[in-house]
């Protein structure tokens, strides 16, 4: 039944649109952030220079969190009070100026001006983001909702895949060829947004609060009163959180433990998130069995009590090093690397297991919202999806000023994904705990 829901969607004005504009926002955000920790990290551009490398990263990435973070209160009330389709058309032609003052930076080899970019990117995608959050259940139907997030997160991480590839590339690609490709993206969500069918806003009385403070309290009370949208959002944060360290641990770990050049780090990545795009996909052909129980539940504490188990299996496995003569070690040496075959499964299996965990909380997070103040709950799960993240980066830069284990990060996932392992499997073996879904 999901793959049917998948095909129609896909044909439909009422995700097609929005399916194009998400996943080009993606690619802008993915492929610039790390054109800027390639250069960084590996094409010696002069950037927090007096912080070691593996404080410099973490730091790039709170350029892009903080902003989001502020605003999305903010956004989450905006978006309950004024068309959804029309936020989404304002919000790509933003976009599109970013991409071109991206792309001024790129010529002129000025990395602050992409710094800058990038913590503009992490304000527009506050408004993005509980925007689409809240307009998925306004245009699908119930039993489309683990459909439609699993094509648009599996996707998405298909996206991230080229994105990484072609932004830590950027010494090889030329950063011409980036900034043409940023500036396309930005002109095919423009267009994707300006066909959004109308999306009424459901509080068009709305008083916004503009003070990011009591807006970001207020809208994080009314998600801690609804603890049954509570649950899963916190469960999505995760997700967010433990990928986080991931994306921030594995550059620096790459060049300075492993030895390897950036093209290893592409294949990690690339590894990592293909594997989540099929986790996420095999949630769209599963995620509706009765077996899992009401909203999948069971479904998402497979996939934790699979992140934390392969999570710990690459905590105390060897990584592959390179020990030879050129400063970074060759992609060839590292596929010939007797540790590389189990390293890359682990990190696979790990990441599998990661997409399975994520799809069912985003439905069940959008069926159980009040759809009065959705915007404003999906607003407060983006708030604290960004709180764990930057509480997991400022844990990295914490760590790396210590001098401790460069695996140390991988503990880190093991421990957390293993508490929320044993409530998602109390969640799913207790049924007066459960939540029940009249539309399952």
């Amino acid at each position: 039944m999901s793959a049917k829901f998948a095909g129609r969607l896909l044909t439909q004005r009422r995700f097609l649109p929005l399916f194009t504009l998400f996943q080009t926002g993606t690619f802008n955000d993915n492929t610039l952030k790390n054109a800027l920790i390639a250069l960084i990290t590996f094409g010696g551009f002069a950037f927090l220079s007096d912080l070691p490398s593996a404080v410099r990263v973490p730091v790039a990435a709170l350029i892009f969190t903080g902003p989001f973070t502020i605003l999305c209160a903010i956004a989450g009330q905006i978006a309950d009070k004024y068309d959804r389709g029309v936020i989404f058309r304002w919000v790509k032609r933003a976009e599109l100026l970013i991409m071109i003052l991206a792309a001024i930076g790129f010529a002129m080899k000025n990395v602050h001006i992409l710094a800058l970019c990038l913590g503009l990117m992490g304000a527009q995608s506050a408004f993005f983001s509980p925007t689409k959050n809240a307009v998925l259940p306004q245009w699908l139907e119930g039993k489309e909702l683990i459909t439609g997030n699993a094509l648009m997160s599996g996707f998405q991480f298909s996206i991230l895949l080229v994105g990484t590839i072609i932004g830590l590339g950027v010494l090889k690609f030329g950063t011409d060829m980036i900034s043409i490709l940023l500036i396309i993206m930005a002109l095919i969500g423009w267009f994707a947004a300006e066909n959004t069918p109308p999306a009424p806003a459901p509080q068009p009385d709305l008083k916004v609060n503009y003070e990011p403070v009591t807006a970001t309290i207020s809208v994080l009370k009314q998600a801690f009163v609804n603890q049954d949208v509570l649950r899963p959002l916190l469960g999505v944060s995760w997700f967010y959180g433990l990928s986080t360290v991931f994306v921030t641990t594995f550059p620096d770990y790459v060049a300075s433990t492993m030895g390897y050049e950036e093209g290893v780090l592409m294949v990690m990545l690339g590894s990592s998130t293909i594997a989540i795009l099929v986790g996420s996909m095999i949630t769209l052909f599963i995620g509706n069995w009765k077996i899992w129980g009401p909203e999948s539940v069971g479904l998402s504490a497979l996939g934790i009590t699979g992140v934390t188990f392969f999570t710990f299996l690459l905590y105390i496995m060897p990584s592959p090093t390179y020990t030879g003569a050129e400063t970074f070690g060759p992609v060839s040496h590292f596929m010939d690397n007797p540790d590389t075959l189990f390293f890359l499964i682990t990190i696979v299996c790990a990441s599998v297991f990661n997409g399975i965990f994520l799809v069912p909380l985003q439905a069940m997070a959008q069926r159980r919202s009040d759809p009065e103040i959705r915007a404003q709950l999906m607003s407060a799960g983006s708030v604290l999806l960004n709180l764990f993240v930057n509480f997991t980066t400022f844990g990295l830069i914490g760590l790396a000023a210590m001098n401790v284990s460069p695996k140390m990060p991988f503990l880190m996932i093991v421990i957390g994904s293993a508490i929320v392992a044993a409530y998602a499997i109390y969640r799913t073996l207790n049924p007066i705990t459960r939540y029940v879904n009249t539309e399952t």
